[in-house]
Order: structure tokens, then C-alpha cells, then sequence
């Protein structure tokens, strides 16, 4: 019986962008702390310190976590006197589940 062959995604295709992107996504949700911080602020809006201190965290891991989330701008950030709240960007959330169902064909 002869083995299937698998499709090679190639990166210059939209698939092959789409891949990359959802690759990265993974990247950045796959560390513990990311994903808490992504359900901490679903439907809420917090800062760093309200943050830091509701998961236990250092302050500035804290932040380093909010910096690699924006990266993918899964968070939005609004400036409130010297404070910046943060709040999980649902629009993109839902753009990186409709690359996930289309590479996963799901």
C-alpha cells in the first residue's frame, strides 16, 4: 500500500500566509500565563497592576506577556490618565479561529 503524501503548504500562497499566521498565534497563546491573562480580561477591562496582582505575577512579566499579546494585537489598549487598560480584541480572536477552521477544515 502506498503512503499518502501530504500537501507542503507553500508560504507564498494566501494558505501558506494564512499558516504562518496562525502558526505565530499558537506561538504566542501556547505560554500558561498568556492564555490566563487572555481569559482574565474576557469581558473586562484591567491594567497592569490589576492584572499582575489577580494571577500573581511580577509586574514586569506582566507586562512582557501584555507586550508579546499586542504583537498579534489580540489586545486593545486605551490610555486612561497614566494608566493603560487592556481588554482582549474579540474581532481578531475571531479572525485567528477562522484561519484555525479553515486550515484544520473544521
Amino acid at each position: 500500500m502506498a503512503k499518502k503524501e501530504k500537501k507542503v503548504i507553500k508560504q507564498s500562497t494566501e494558505a501558506g500566509k494564512q499558516f504562518l499566521e496562525v502558526s505565530k498565534f499558537f506561538k504566542i497563546v501556547a505560554d500558561e500565563n498568556r492564555l490566563k491573562i487572555l481569559v482574565l480580561l474576557e469581558g473586562s477591562s484591567m491594567n497592569v497592576t490589576d492584572i499582575h496582582s489577580k494571577l500573581k505575577l511580577p509586574q514586569n512579566l506582566t507586562s512582557h506577556h501584555i507586550s508579546k499579546l499586542k504583537t498579534l494585537d489580540l489586545l486593545l489598549e486605551k490610555r486612561e490618565g497614566t494608566f493603560r487598560n487592556y481588554s482582549v480584541n474579540t474581532k481578531k480572536l475571531k479572525e485567528y479561529n477562522k484561519m484555525c477552521k479553515e486550515l484544520f477544515k473544521i
